[in-house]
């Protein structure tokens, strides 16, 4: 009598999975019967659905082959737009834009100050390194010289000898 009941209740349980589209999703796995979690389109669907742009056909179908009517684009576009007004009428940004623009002129304020403590440096450093800088560029100027007139005694040597 306990296998029969289990059987019965099996088979009830089997029954209304395989009916209830939700659950059984002939095998796709998704939220549509007949599109498929893999199908680069999935995604899209699913999102224009749970935003109610599209709604799902008898049976969760989405009938992705059928022509689209104008009647259908007509209200895909008129459920959008009242979606993106919905979403544009209830945002202030005021507080947001006076809160970005106090931001800006505070790192503005901190910009002009680094860029004085550079510039102050840059004098320092450039004052104690003229000095340095012209020793350094005479030292090399007499040793590319130096090396100009060894090659050319060189040259003349080979040629010579």
């Amino acid at each position: 009598m306990r296998r029969i009941l289990c059987v019965f209740c099996g088979l009830a349980v089997l029954s209304v999975w395989a009916i209830t589209p939700g659950l059984a999703d002939a095998g796709t796995g998704g939220m549509f019967v007949d599109v498929a979690t893999t199908h680069p389109s999935y995604a899209a669907i699913r999102d224009l659905v749970q935003r109610g742009i599209i709604i799902m056909g008898a049976g969760g179908e989405f009938s992705g082959n059928a022509p689209l009517l104008r009647y259908d684009a007509a209200e895909w576009l008129s459920r959008t737009i009242k979606n993106v007004e919905g979403t544009r009428a209830g945002s202030d940004l005021t507080a947001q834009v006076t809160a970005l623009d106090a931001k800006v002129k505070s790192l503005d304020a901190a910009l002009v100050r680094d860029i004085a403590a550079v510039r102050a440096q840059l004098a320092t450093v450039g004052q104690g390194a003229s000095a340095e800088a012209s020793q350094k560029a005479q030292t090399a100027f007499v040793l590319g010289v130096t090396g100009v007139v060894l090659a050319l005694a060189a040259v003349a040597l080979a040629l010579w000898f």
